[in-house]
């Protein structure tokens, strides 16, 4: 008999939520608001008052054990009171009566069992809503027998254990095929073997391992492999399969379906961004404007056991079975979460302030594993989603399509921004400090309430008018960012250009202790790539613990299976460019009449790119030779053929990327798809303010400020560049280094150990 431990809030959630998606009230106070709320309202209370007052029983229902618990917002024993509290920054009558319904069954499921705890006839049940900004408290009571109550709990518990026995025989039959499943390869690959072990043992320990190894071994499959067989040993509960970009993505699905043709049966889940899968772009999440929302939760208990029979679910099953059922693709996806085995999301559903996944790492009890695939991505990608900017400009566009009772709120914004503005600043363009200005916050946050109530009134509003959505979910972010300020982050002031340039940024310099919280929250947590050194360098960025396991697998193809050729006559530092503009198109060129086959050079900008080919389009014979390929900025659409597909179907081409771009990793050109490549440059950084920043902050708190923002990062980006190349133990290949700073230990010492380098001095 398995035993299933459920909190109350969850009981409620799933069997009383009904009605239509609306999410103008999802953006509720933040966490710190909500418990502060809370502390209002128990001071209040009379000393018979307990808050946070928990409640616990066990049940068996058709072979399922139960057990319920939580902790009431309030109990008072002299008055027979239950309180369920909820804060809010709209008028409590504006709130949905299906919202009500929900937070008020979530109270009385709380009274029936303090009833059955403390042996009462009968209970008063009061949901309270608190409005933060007018310290008001909006109560809603209602008296209801034991035995009133003890029907409502029953109820919910045998509609919930009901599908639980579903999900038990799912996970039995998952169990027995990952009993039964073998490596679903021929065998193991050198290499893979030690990285499953690692792996199994991280999970066993409830460990945090960091794993370097190289590319083209199989890390995928290697690492996914013992995380989903411990599933059945019962080591963990939860596999997050979290990646960087879409091909990693696509790589583990893949991977998973070799596994399901070797036998495994497993529920899976492809978590896909809103914007990509909605149903209707454009349109507002609610019933009034799409008619995916319309109903959606009346709906959704008969597509939720319809999906979960649908094994693994890529976003395409998850398209079919919401347009079957006229869900909303995406709110059924993330509605799914709590019933699968394995989920893959990229790095934003694990570790961003809005972080879906985050809910179910906190509450839900369960033991959750994240494997973290090209883990060298995520310091970067978190700055990125630690950081928020509101420019002035888009404030007064807002403004100008403003609507009625969010005008002033919007004024009191521009006030706050003008006095920012002039203030004494250190530098005429640019201030810095370390506080974020509590004026500007406090009206923000009045706009966000203002915002609020707006939107109670008319569901449409911010779909009606862009510019004004646009602002609201900065200002949103904004917040968010705020509640997490630390000494890492720094309030930044831009004067931009023209009356309306300000921008104001808050700007997170070192993600670590953020990311160590989230990582905290993991039982287990396991970060690849081939691209993890220097080990302390990365085991800081990635918030992990000092006892974090760093291993450094060693390579399982031969060092001659690519050959490495280091050219140091050229100086392609920036103030040199144009001086060895004509050597660096001679030395190419040269290389693609030397070496056959596909071959791709990297550059570290488009500019560099595009003076480079234009003088090896004039002059050079074996570049005209070949089929050419450029890669494009992202601002202009690219209009070629697919580079894979080109490779794929050509065998003399020579392609033009970026260093660190979409084609310097993650891309898999095994055999002769890919037989060399050219690196110009150590990848730096460019410099700036930005990277000046970063270097003078990680200079005073761990004293290589070079090193972390600029050699560390570039080096990076020339070792994944070079994996393009070895992907398979047959392939061959070569690839030429143009930096005279290979000369130094410091860039040469960063270099993958696995390969076979070849110098070319520089020139006396």
């Amino acid at each position: 008999m398995i035993e299933y431990t459920v909190s109350v809030t969850e009981l409620a959630t799933f069997c009383e939520r009904n009605g239509d998606i609306d999410h103008r009230f999802t953006p509720s106070p933040t966490g710190a608001e909500g418990t502060e709320g809370h502390q209002r309202i128990y001071r209040r209370r009379p000393d018979s008052y307990s808050p946070e007052f928990s409640v616990s029983q066990k049940y068996t229902v058709a072979g399922i054990k139960l057990h319920l618990r939580g902790r009431a917002d309030g109990f008072d024993a002299s008055q027979g009171l239950v309180e369920e509290i909820k804060t809010c920054r709209v008028k409590p009558s504006t709130i949905p009566e299906s919202v009500t319904r929900l937070h008020l069954a979530q109270a009385r499921l709380y009274a029936a069992l303090i009833c059955s705890q403390e042996q009462l006839p009968e209970v008063l049940v009061r949901l309270t809503w608190l409005q933060l900004d007018s310290d008001v408290e909006y109560p809603l009571e209602q008296l209801y027998s034991s035995h009133e109550l003890e029907v409502f709990l029953q109820r919910c518990v045998d509609t919930y254990c009901e599908w639980l026995l579903q999900l038990t025989q799912l996970r039995e039959a998952r169990d027995k095929s990952l009993h039964a499943l073998n490596f679903p390869y021929t065998d193991f690959r050198p290499r893979q073997r030690d990285i499953s072990e690692l792996v199994y043992k991280c999970i066993d320990q409830s460990g945090q391992l960091m794993l370097e190894a190289p590319t083209g071994i199989g890390k995928t499959a290697a690492v996914l492999y013992p995380a989903l067989k411990a599933l059945a040993t019962g080591k963990h509960d939860r596999v997050i399969f979290s990646t960087a970009k879409v091909v990693g993505r696509r790589t583990a699905e893949q991977t998973l379906q070799v596994f399901e043709s070797a036998g495994l049966q497993i529920s899976s889940l492809s978590l896909t961004a809103k914007d990509s899968i909605c149903f209707s772009p454009g349109k507002a999440c609610h019933a009034d404007d799409c008619r995916y929302a319309l109903g959606y939760y009346d709906k959704l208990p008969a597509a939720r056991e319809a999906a979960v029979n649908q094994g693994q679910l890529t976003r395409e099953k998850i398209e079919i079975v919401a347009a079957e059922h006229k869900l909303c693709p995406y709110q059924l996806a993330i509605d799914l979460i709590p019933w699968v085995d394995l989920i893959i999301a990229d790095l934003h559903y694990l570790y961003s302030l809005t972080a879906t996944l985050a809910v179910q790492l906190a509450g839900d009890g369960l033991r959750w594993t994240a494997l973290v695939d090209e883990a060298h991505n995520l310091p970067m990608r978190a700055r990125s989603m630690f950081r928020a900017s509101l420019a002035k400009a888009d404030l007064m566009a807002a403004r100008r399509n403003s609507v009625p009772g969010l005008a002033s709120a919007l004024d009191r914004v521009n006030r706050a921004l003008l006095s920012l503005q002039r203030q004494d600043w250190l530098q005429p363009d640019y201030h810095s400090e370390d506080a974020i200005d509590e004026k500007l916050l406090q009206t923000l946050q009045d706009f966000v309430s203002s915002a609020g109530d707006r939107m109670a009134a008319d569901a449409t509003v911010l779909q009606r008018n862009p510019e004004l959505m646009e602002f609201y979910f900065s200002v949103l972010q904004f917040l968010r960012v705020a509640e997490k300020w630390g000494p890492e982050f720094r309030f930044e002031l831009s004067r931009g250009i023209g009356k309306q340039g300000l921008k104001v940024e808050l700007n997170c310099l070192d993600p670590a202790r953020l990311l160590a919280e989230r990582q905290g929250q993991l039982h287990a947590s396991i970060n690849f790539s081939a691209t993890l050194s220097p080990p302390d360098w990365l085991r800081s960025g990635l918030g992990l613990g000092e006892g974090a396991v760093c291993r450094q697998l060693g390579s399982p193809f031969l060092p001659e299976q690519l050959q490495v050729t280091i050219d140091q006559s050229i100086d392609t530092r920036y103030r040199q460019r144009e001086r060895s503009l004509a050597s660096l198109a001679k030395r190419i060129d040269s290389w693609l009449g030397e070496h056959g086959g596909n071959c791709i050079v990297y550059f570290p900008s488009y500019r560099y790119l595009q003076n480079c080919l234009s003088l090896l389009e004039d002059h050079a014979s074996n570049l005209s030779k070949r089929t050419q390929w450029v890669q494009r900025p992202r601002s202009k659409t690219q209009t070629s053929e697919p580079l894979p597909e080109l490779l794929a179907r050509q065998k003399n081409v020579v392609a033009f990327c970026i260093l660190g771009g979409a084609y310097g990793e993650g891309i898999d050109l095994p055999g002769e798809l890919l037989s060399s490549v050219v690196i110009v440059g150590v990848g730096l950084p460019q410099f700036g303010k930005e990277t000046e920043q970063l270097r003078d902050y990680f200079q005073q708190e761990y004293g290589r400020g070079f090193e972390f923002a600029y050699l560390y990062p570039g080096l990076q980006k020339v070792n994944q560049a070079l994996g393009r190349v070895i992907r398979d133990g047959d392939d061959r290949g070569h690839a030429l280094l143009i930096d005279s700073r290979y000369r130094q230990m410091d860039y040469r010492q960063l270099l993958a150990p696995w390969w076979h380098y070849i110098e070319r001095p520089a020139e006396p």
